[in-house]
């Protein structure tokens, strides 16, 4: 039996959802004073490889769901929190740039075997409507912000532009994390992680849906 579009839809709605949403919770939770544990070692260990390291997993997430929050505030444990902002906000520009390369120089075919057809074949919907408040706004919205990052690629948008509207979202951005990881010890660790990895996503998700919702002439990503 095939399924109407409309289904299909929400079925790929409710699987992001979880993915982003739900599984995060559910792998993460269990672990979380053990997180803070070894990311404290091993600021101590070593300040300078806790620096790489926070800047290495955010770069990942050009090629996966890497939870920017849990890093950002992990990072502000290993390290004072000056270079746990930097390191955040370096690995969250790294990664933002590698996902507009990927658009604008990769090509349709590499690209979307990279981040798969659906979000590739988002990404050129949306390329024709890319703006400096569409990239500010999408930053912290789960997969939309990095279909928008591609879409600025294939659309050619200015890199200077792009790189003054990503940078000032990610600072405010890693301004949040890191300023959650400062809480640890003083807050429930479990609520704090909670909070990163859930709690920002999807309050920036439902303010994006509502936006969207509410707004004339309103497109579908």
């Amino acid at each position: 039996m095939r399924l109407s579009p409309n289904i299909t839809r929400w079925l790929r709605i409710v699987g992001v959802a979880m993915g982003v949403f739900v599984l995060p919770v559910v792998i993460l939770l269990p672990f979380a004073s053990w997180l803070v544990d070894r990311a404290g070692e091993l600021g101590d260990l070593s300040p300078s490889l806790a620096f790489l390291t926070v800047i290495g997993l955010l770069l990942l997430d050009a090629v996966a769901i890497i939870p920017h929050g849990l890093v950002g505030a992990l990072a502000a444990t290993a390290m004072p929190w000056t270079a746990a902002w930097i390191a955040t906000w370096l690995g969250q520009m790294g990664a933002a740039m590698i996902m507009y390369g990927l658009g604008r120089y990769a090509g349709r075919p590499l690209a979307g075997r990279i981040i798969g057809k659906s979000d590739m074949e988002a990404a050129e919907t949306r390329a024709g409507t890319v703006s400096a408040l569409l990239l500010f706004g999408t930053r912290p919205v789960p997969v939309v912000g990095e279909v928008i990052l591609i879409a600025a690629g294939i659309a050619h948008y200015p890199f200077r532009r792009f790189l003054m509207a990503v940078g000032a979202a990610n600072a405010v951005l890693a301004l949040g994390y890191t300023g959650l990881g400062q809480m640890f010890g003083s807050v429930d660790t479990s609520t704090i992680v909670l909070v990163a990895t859930v709690g920002i996503p999807a309050a920036a998700a439902i303010l994006y849906c509502l936006v969207t919702l509410l707004r004339p002439g309103r497109e579908q990503v």
